[in-house]
């Protein structure tokens, strides 16, 4: 419970100017953690960050997002974070969160003999050769990052040295960088793979969790806060994978 209690206070620290001394009135350039419990009240969603320090006035200042009546209840946005952030430190899933994103472990093998090519090129575009890359909500759906790792682990000898001998790699992380047909195919089958192991790993289907969540919305079989919690993020997970991977299975096609 202390450590819960620690990190959720931690969670709610917000950086303020701060004074530099008794004697001066001058705003110290670093900045001091601060709690702002009215602030912390407001429920979050999508919109645009609207809150700011008056220096004048030594205060936030949140403005509405939108036209609120008497009595409704007041939202905010809390800034560009996935449900996995808004899980672990807000204690909330947020379903049609736009900058959601699935992260995927990917790495190199220290046994491939074309290891040091390849993590240079990856270098070059600023990709560790072991990391986590983001699977994301339509219409995105493959992070520039992940394209590219995914495009420089599947590149033959011939293809690395064309691309570390290029003053275009960063081309690698856009969508329409032009590639050879065989490869372009062997990038999106690999891709296609891989989002279907991380599918089949999960023990329920999409329309499983829905009627899990749906039959607890209406009493018909109650579940745990925690538990609901997980269920909604397991759920927004699958989704996201889901329409990766119809989109991938798209570019497989001839």
């Amino acid at each position: 419970m202390v450590c819960w209690a620690v990190s959720t206070v931690m969670t709610r620290q917000n950086t303020i100017p701060r004074v530099a001394s008794a004697e001066k009135d001058e705003l110290d350039a670093t900045p001091i953690p601060a709690l702002i419990p009215l602030w912390d009240m407001a429920n979050h969603t999508e919109g645009v960050v609207t809150s700011s320090f008056n220096q004048e006035t030594d205060r936030i200042e949140s403005a509405a997002i939108r036209y609120f009546r008497k009595g409704e209840q007041i939202f905010i946005y809390y800034g560009a974070r996935n449900n996995t952030n808004f899980m672990i430190h807000n204690g909330f899933v947020y379903p049609n969160n736009l900058v959601d994103s699935v992260a995927i472990r990917l790495g190199l093998s220290d046994a491939d003999p074309l290891l040091i090519k390849r993590t240079q090129l990856l270098d070059t575009l600023n990709i560790p050769k072991n990391c986590e890359l983001d699977v994301l909500p339509s219409p995105k759906y493959i992070s520039p990052k992940l394209l590219g790792f995914v495009r420089v682990f599947n590149m033959s000898e011939e293809h690395l040295d064309h691309w570390l001998a290029s003053d275009r790699c960063n081309d690698l992380l856009h969508l329409d960088c032009a590639l050879e047909t065989a490869l372009e195919m062997k990038i999106w089958t690999f891709l296609k793979i891989r989002l279907t192991i991380l599918l089949k790993s999960f023990t329920t289907s999409i329309l499983d969790d829905e009627a899990i969540v749906d039959a607890h919305r209406k009493g018909q079989n109650k579940l745990g806060h925690n538990k609901v919690l997980v269920i909604q993020f397991r759920l927004t997970e699958k989704r996201i994978l889901q329409d990766a991977l119809e989109y991938v299975e798209q570019r497989t096609k001839p």
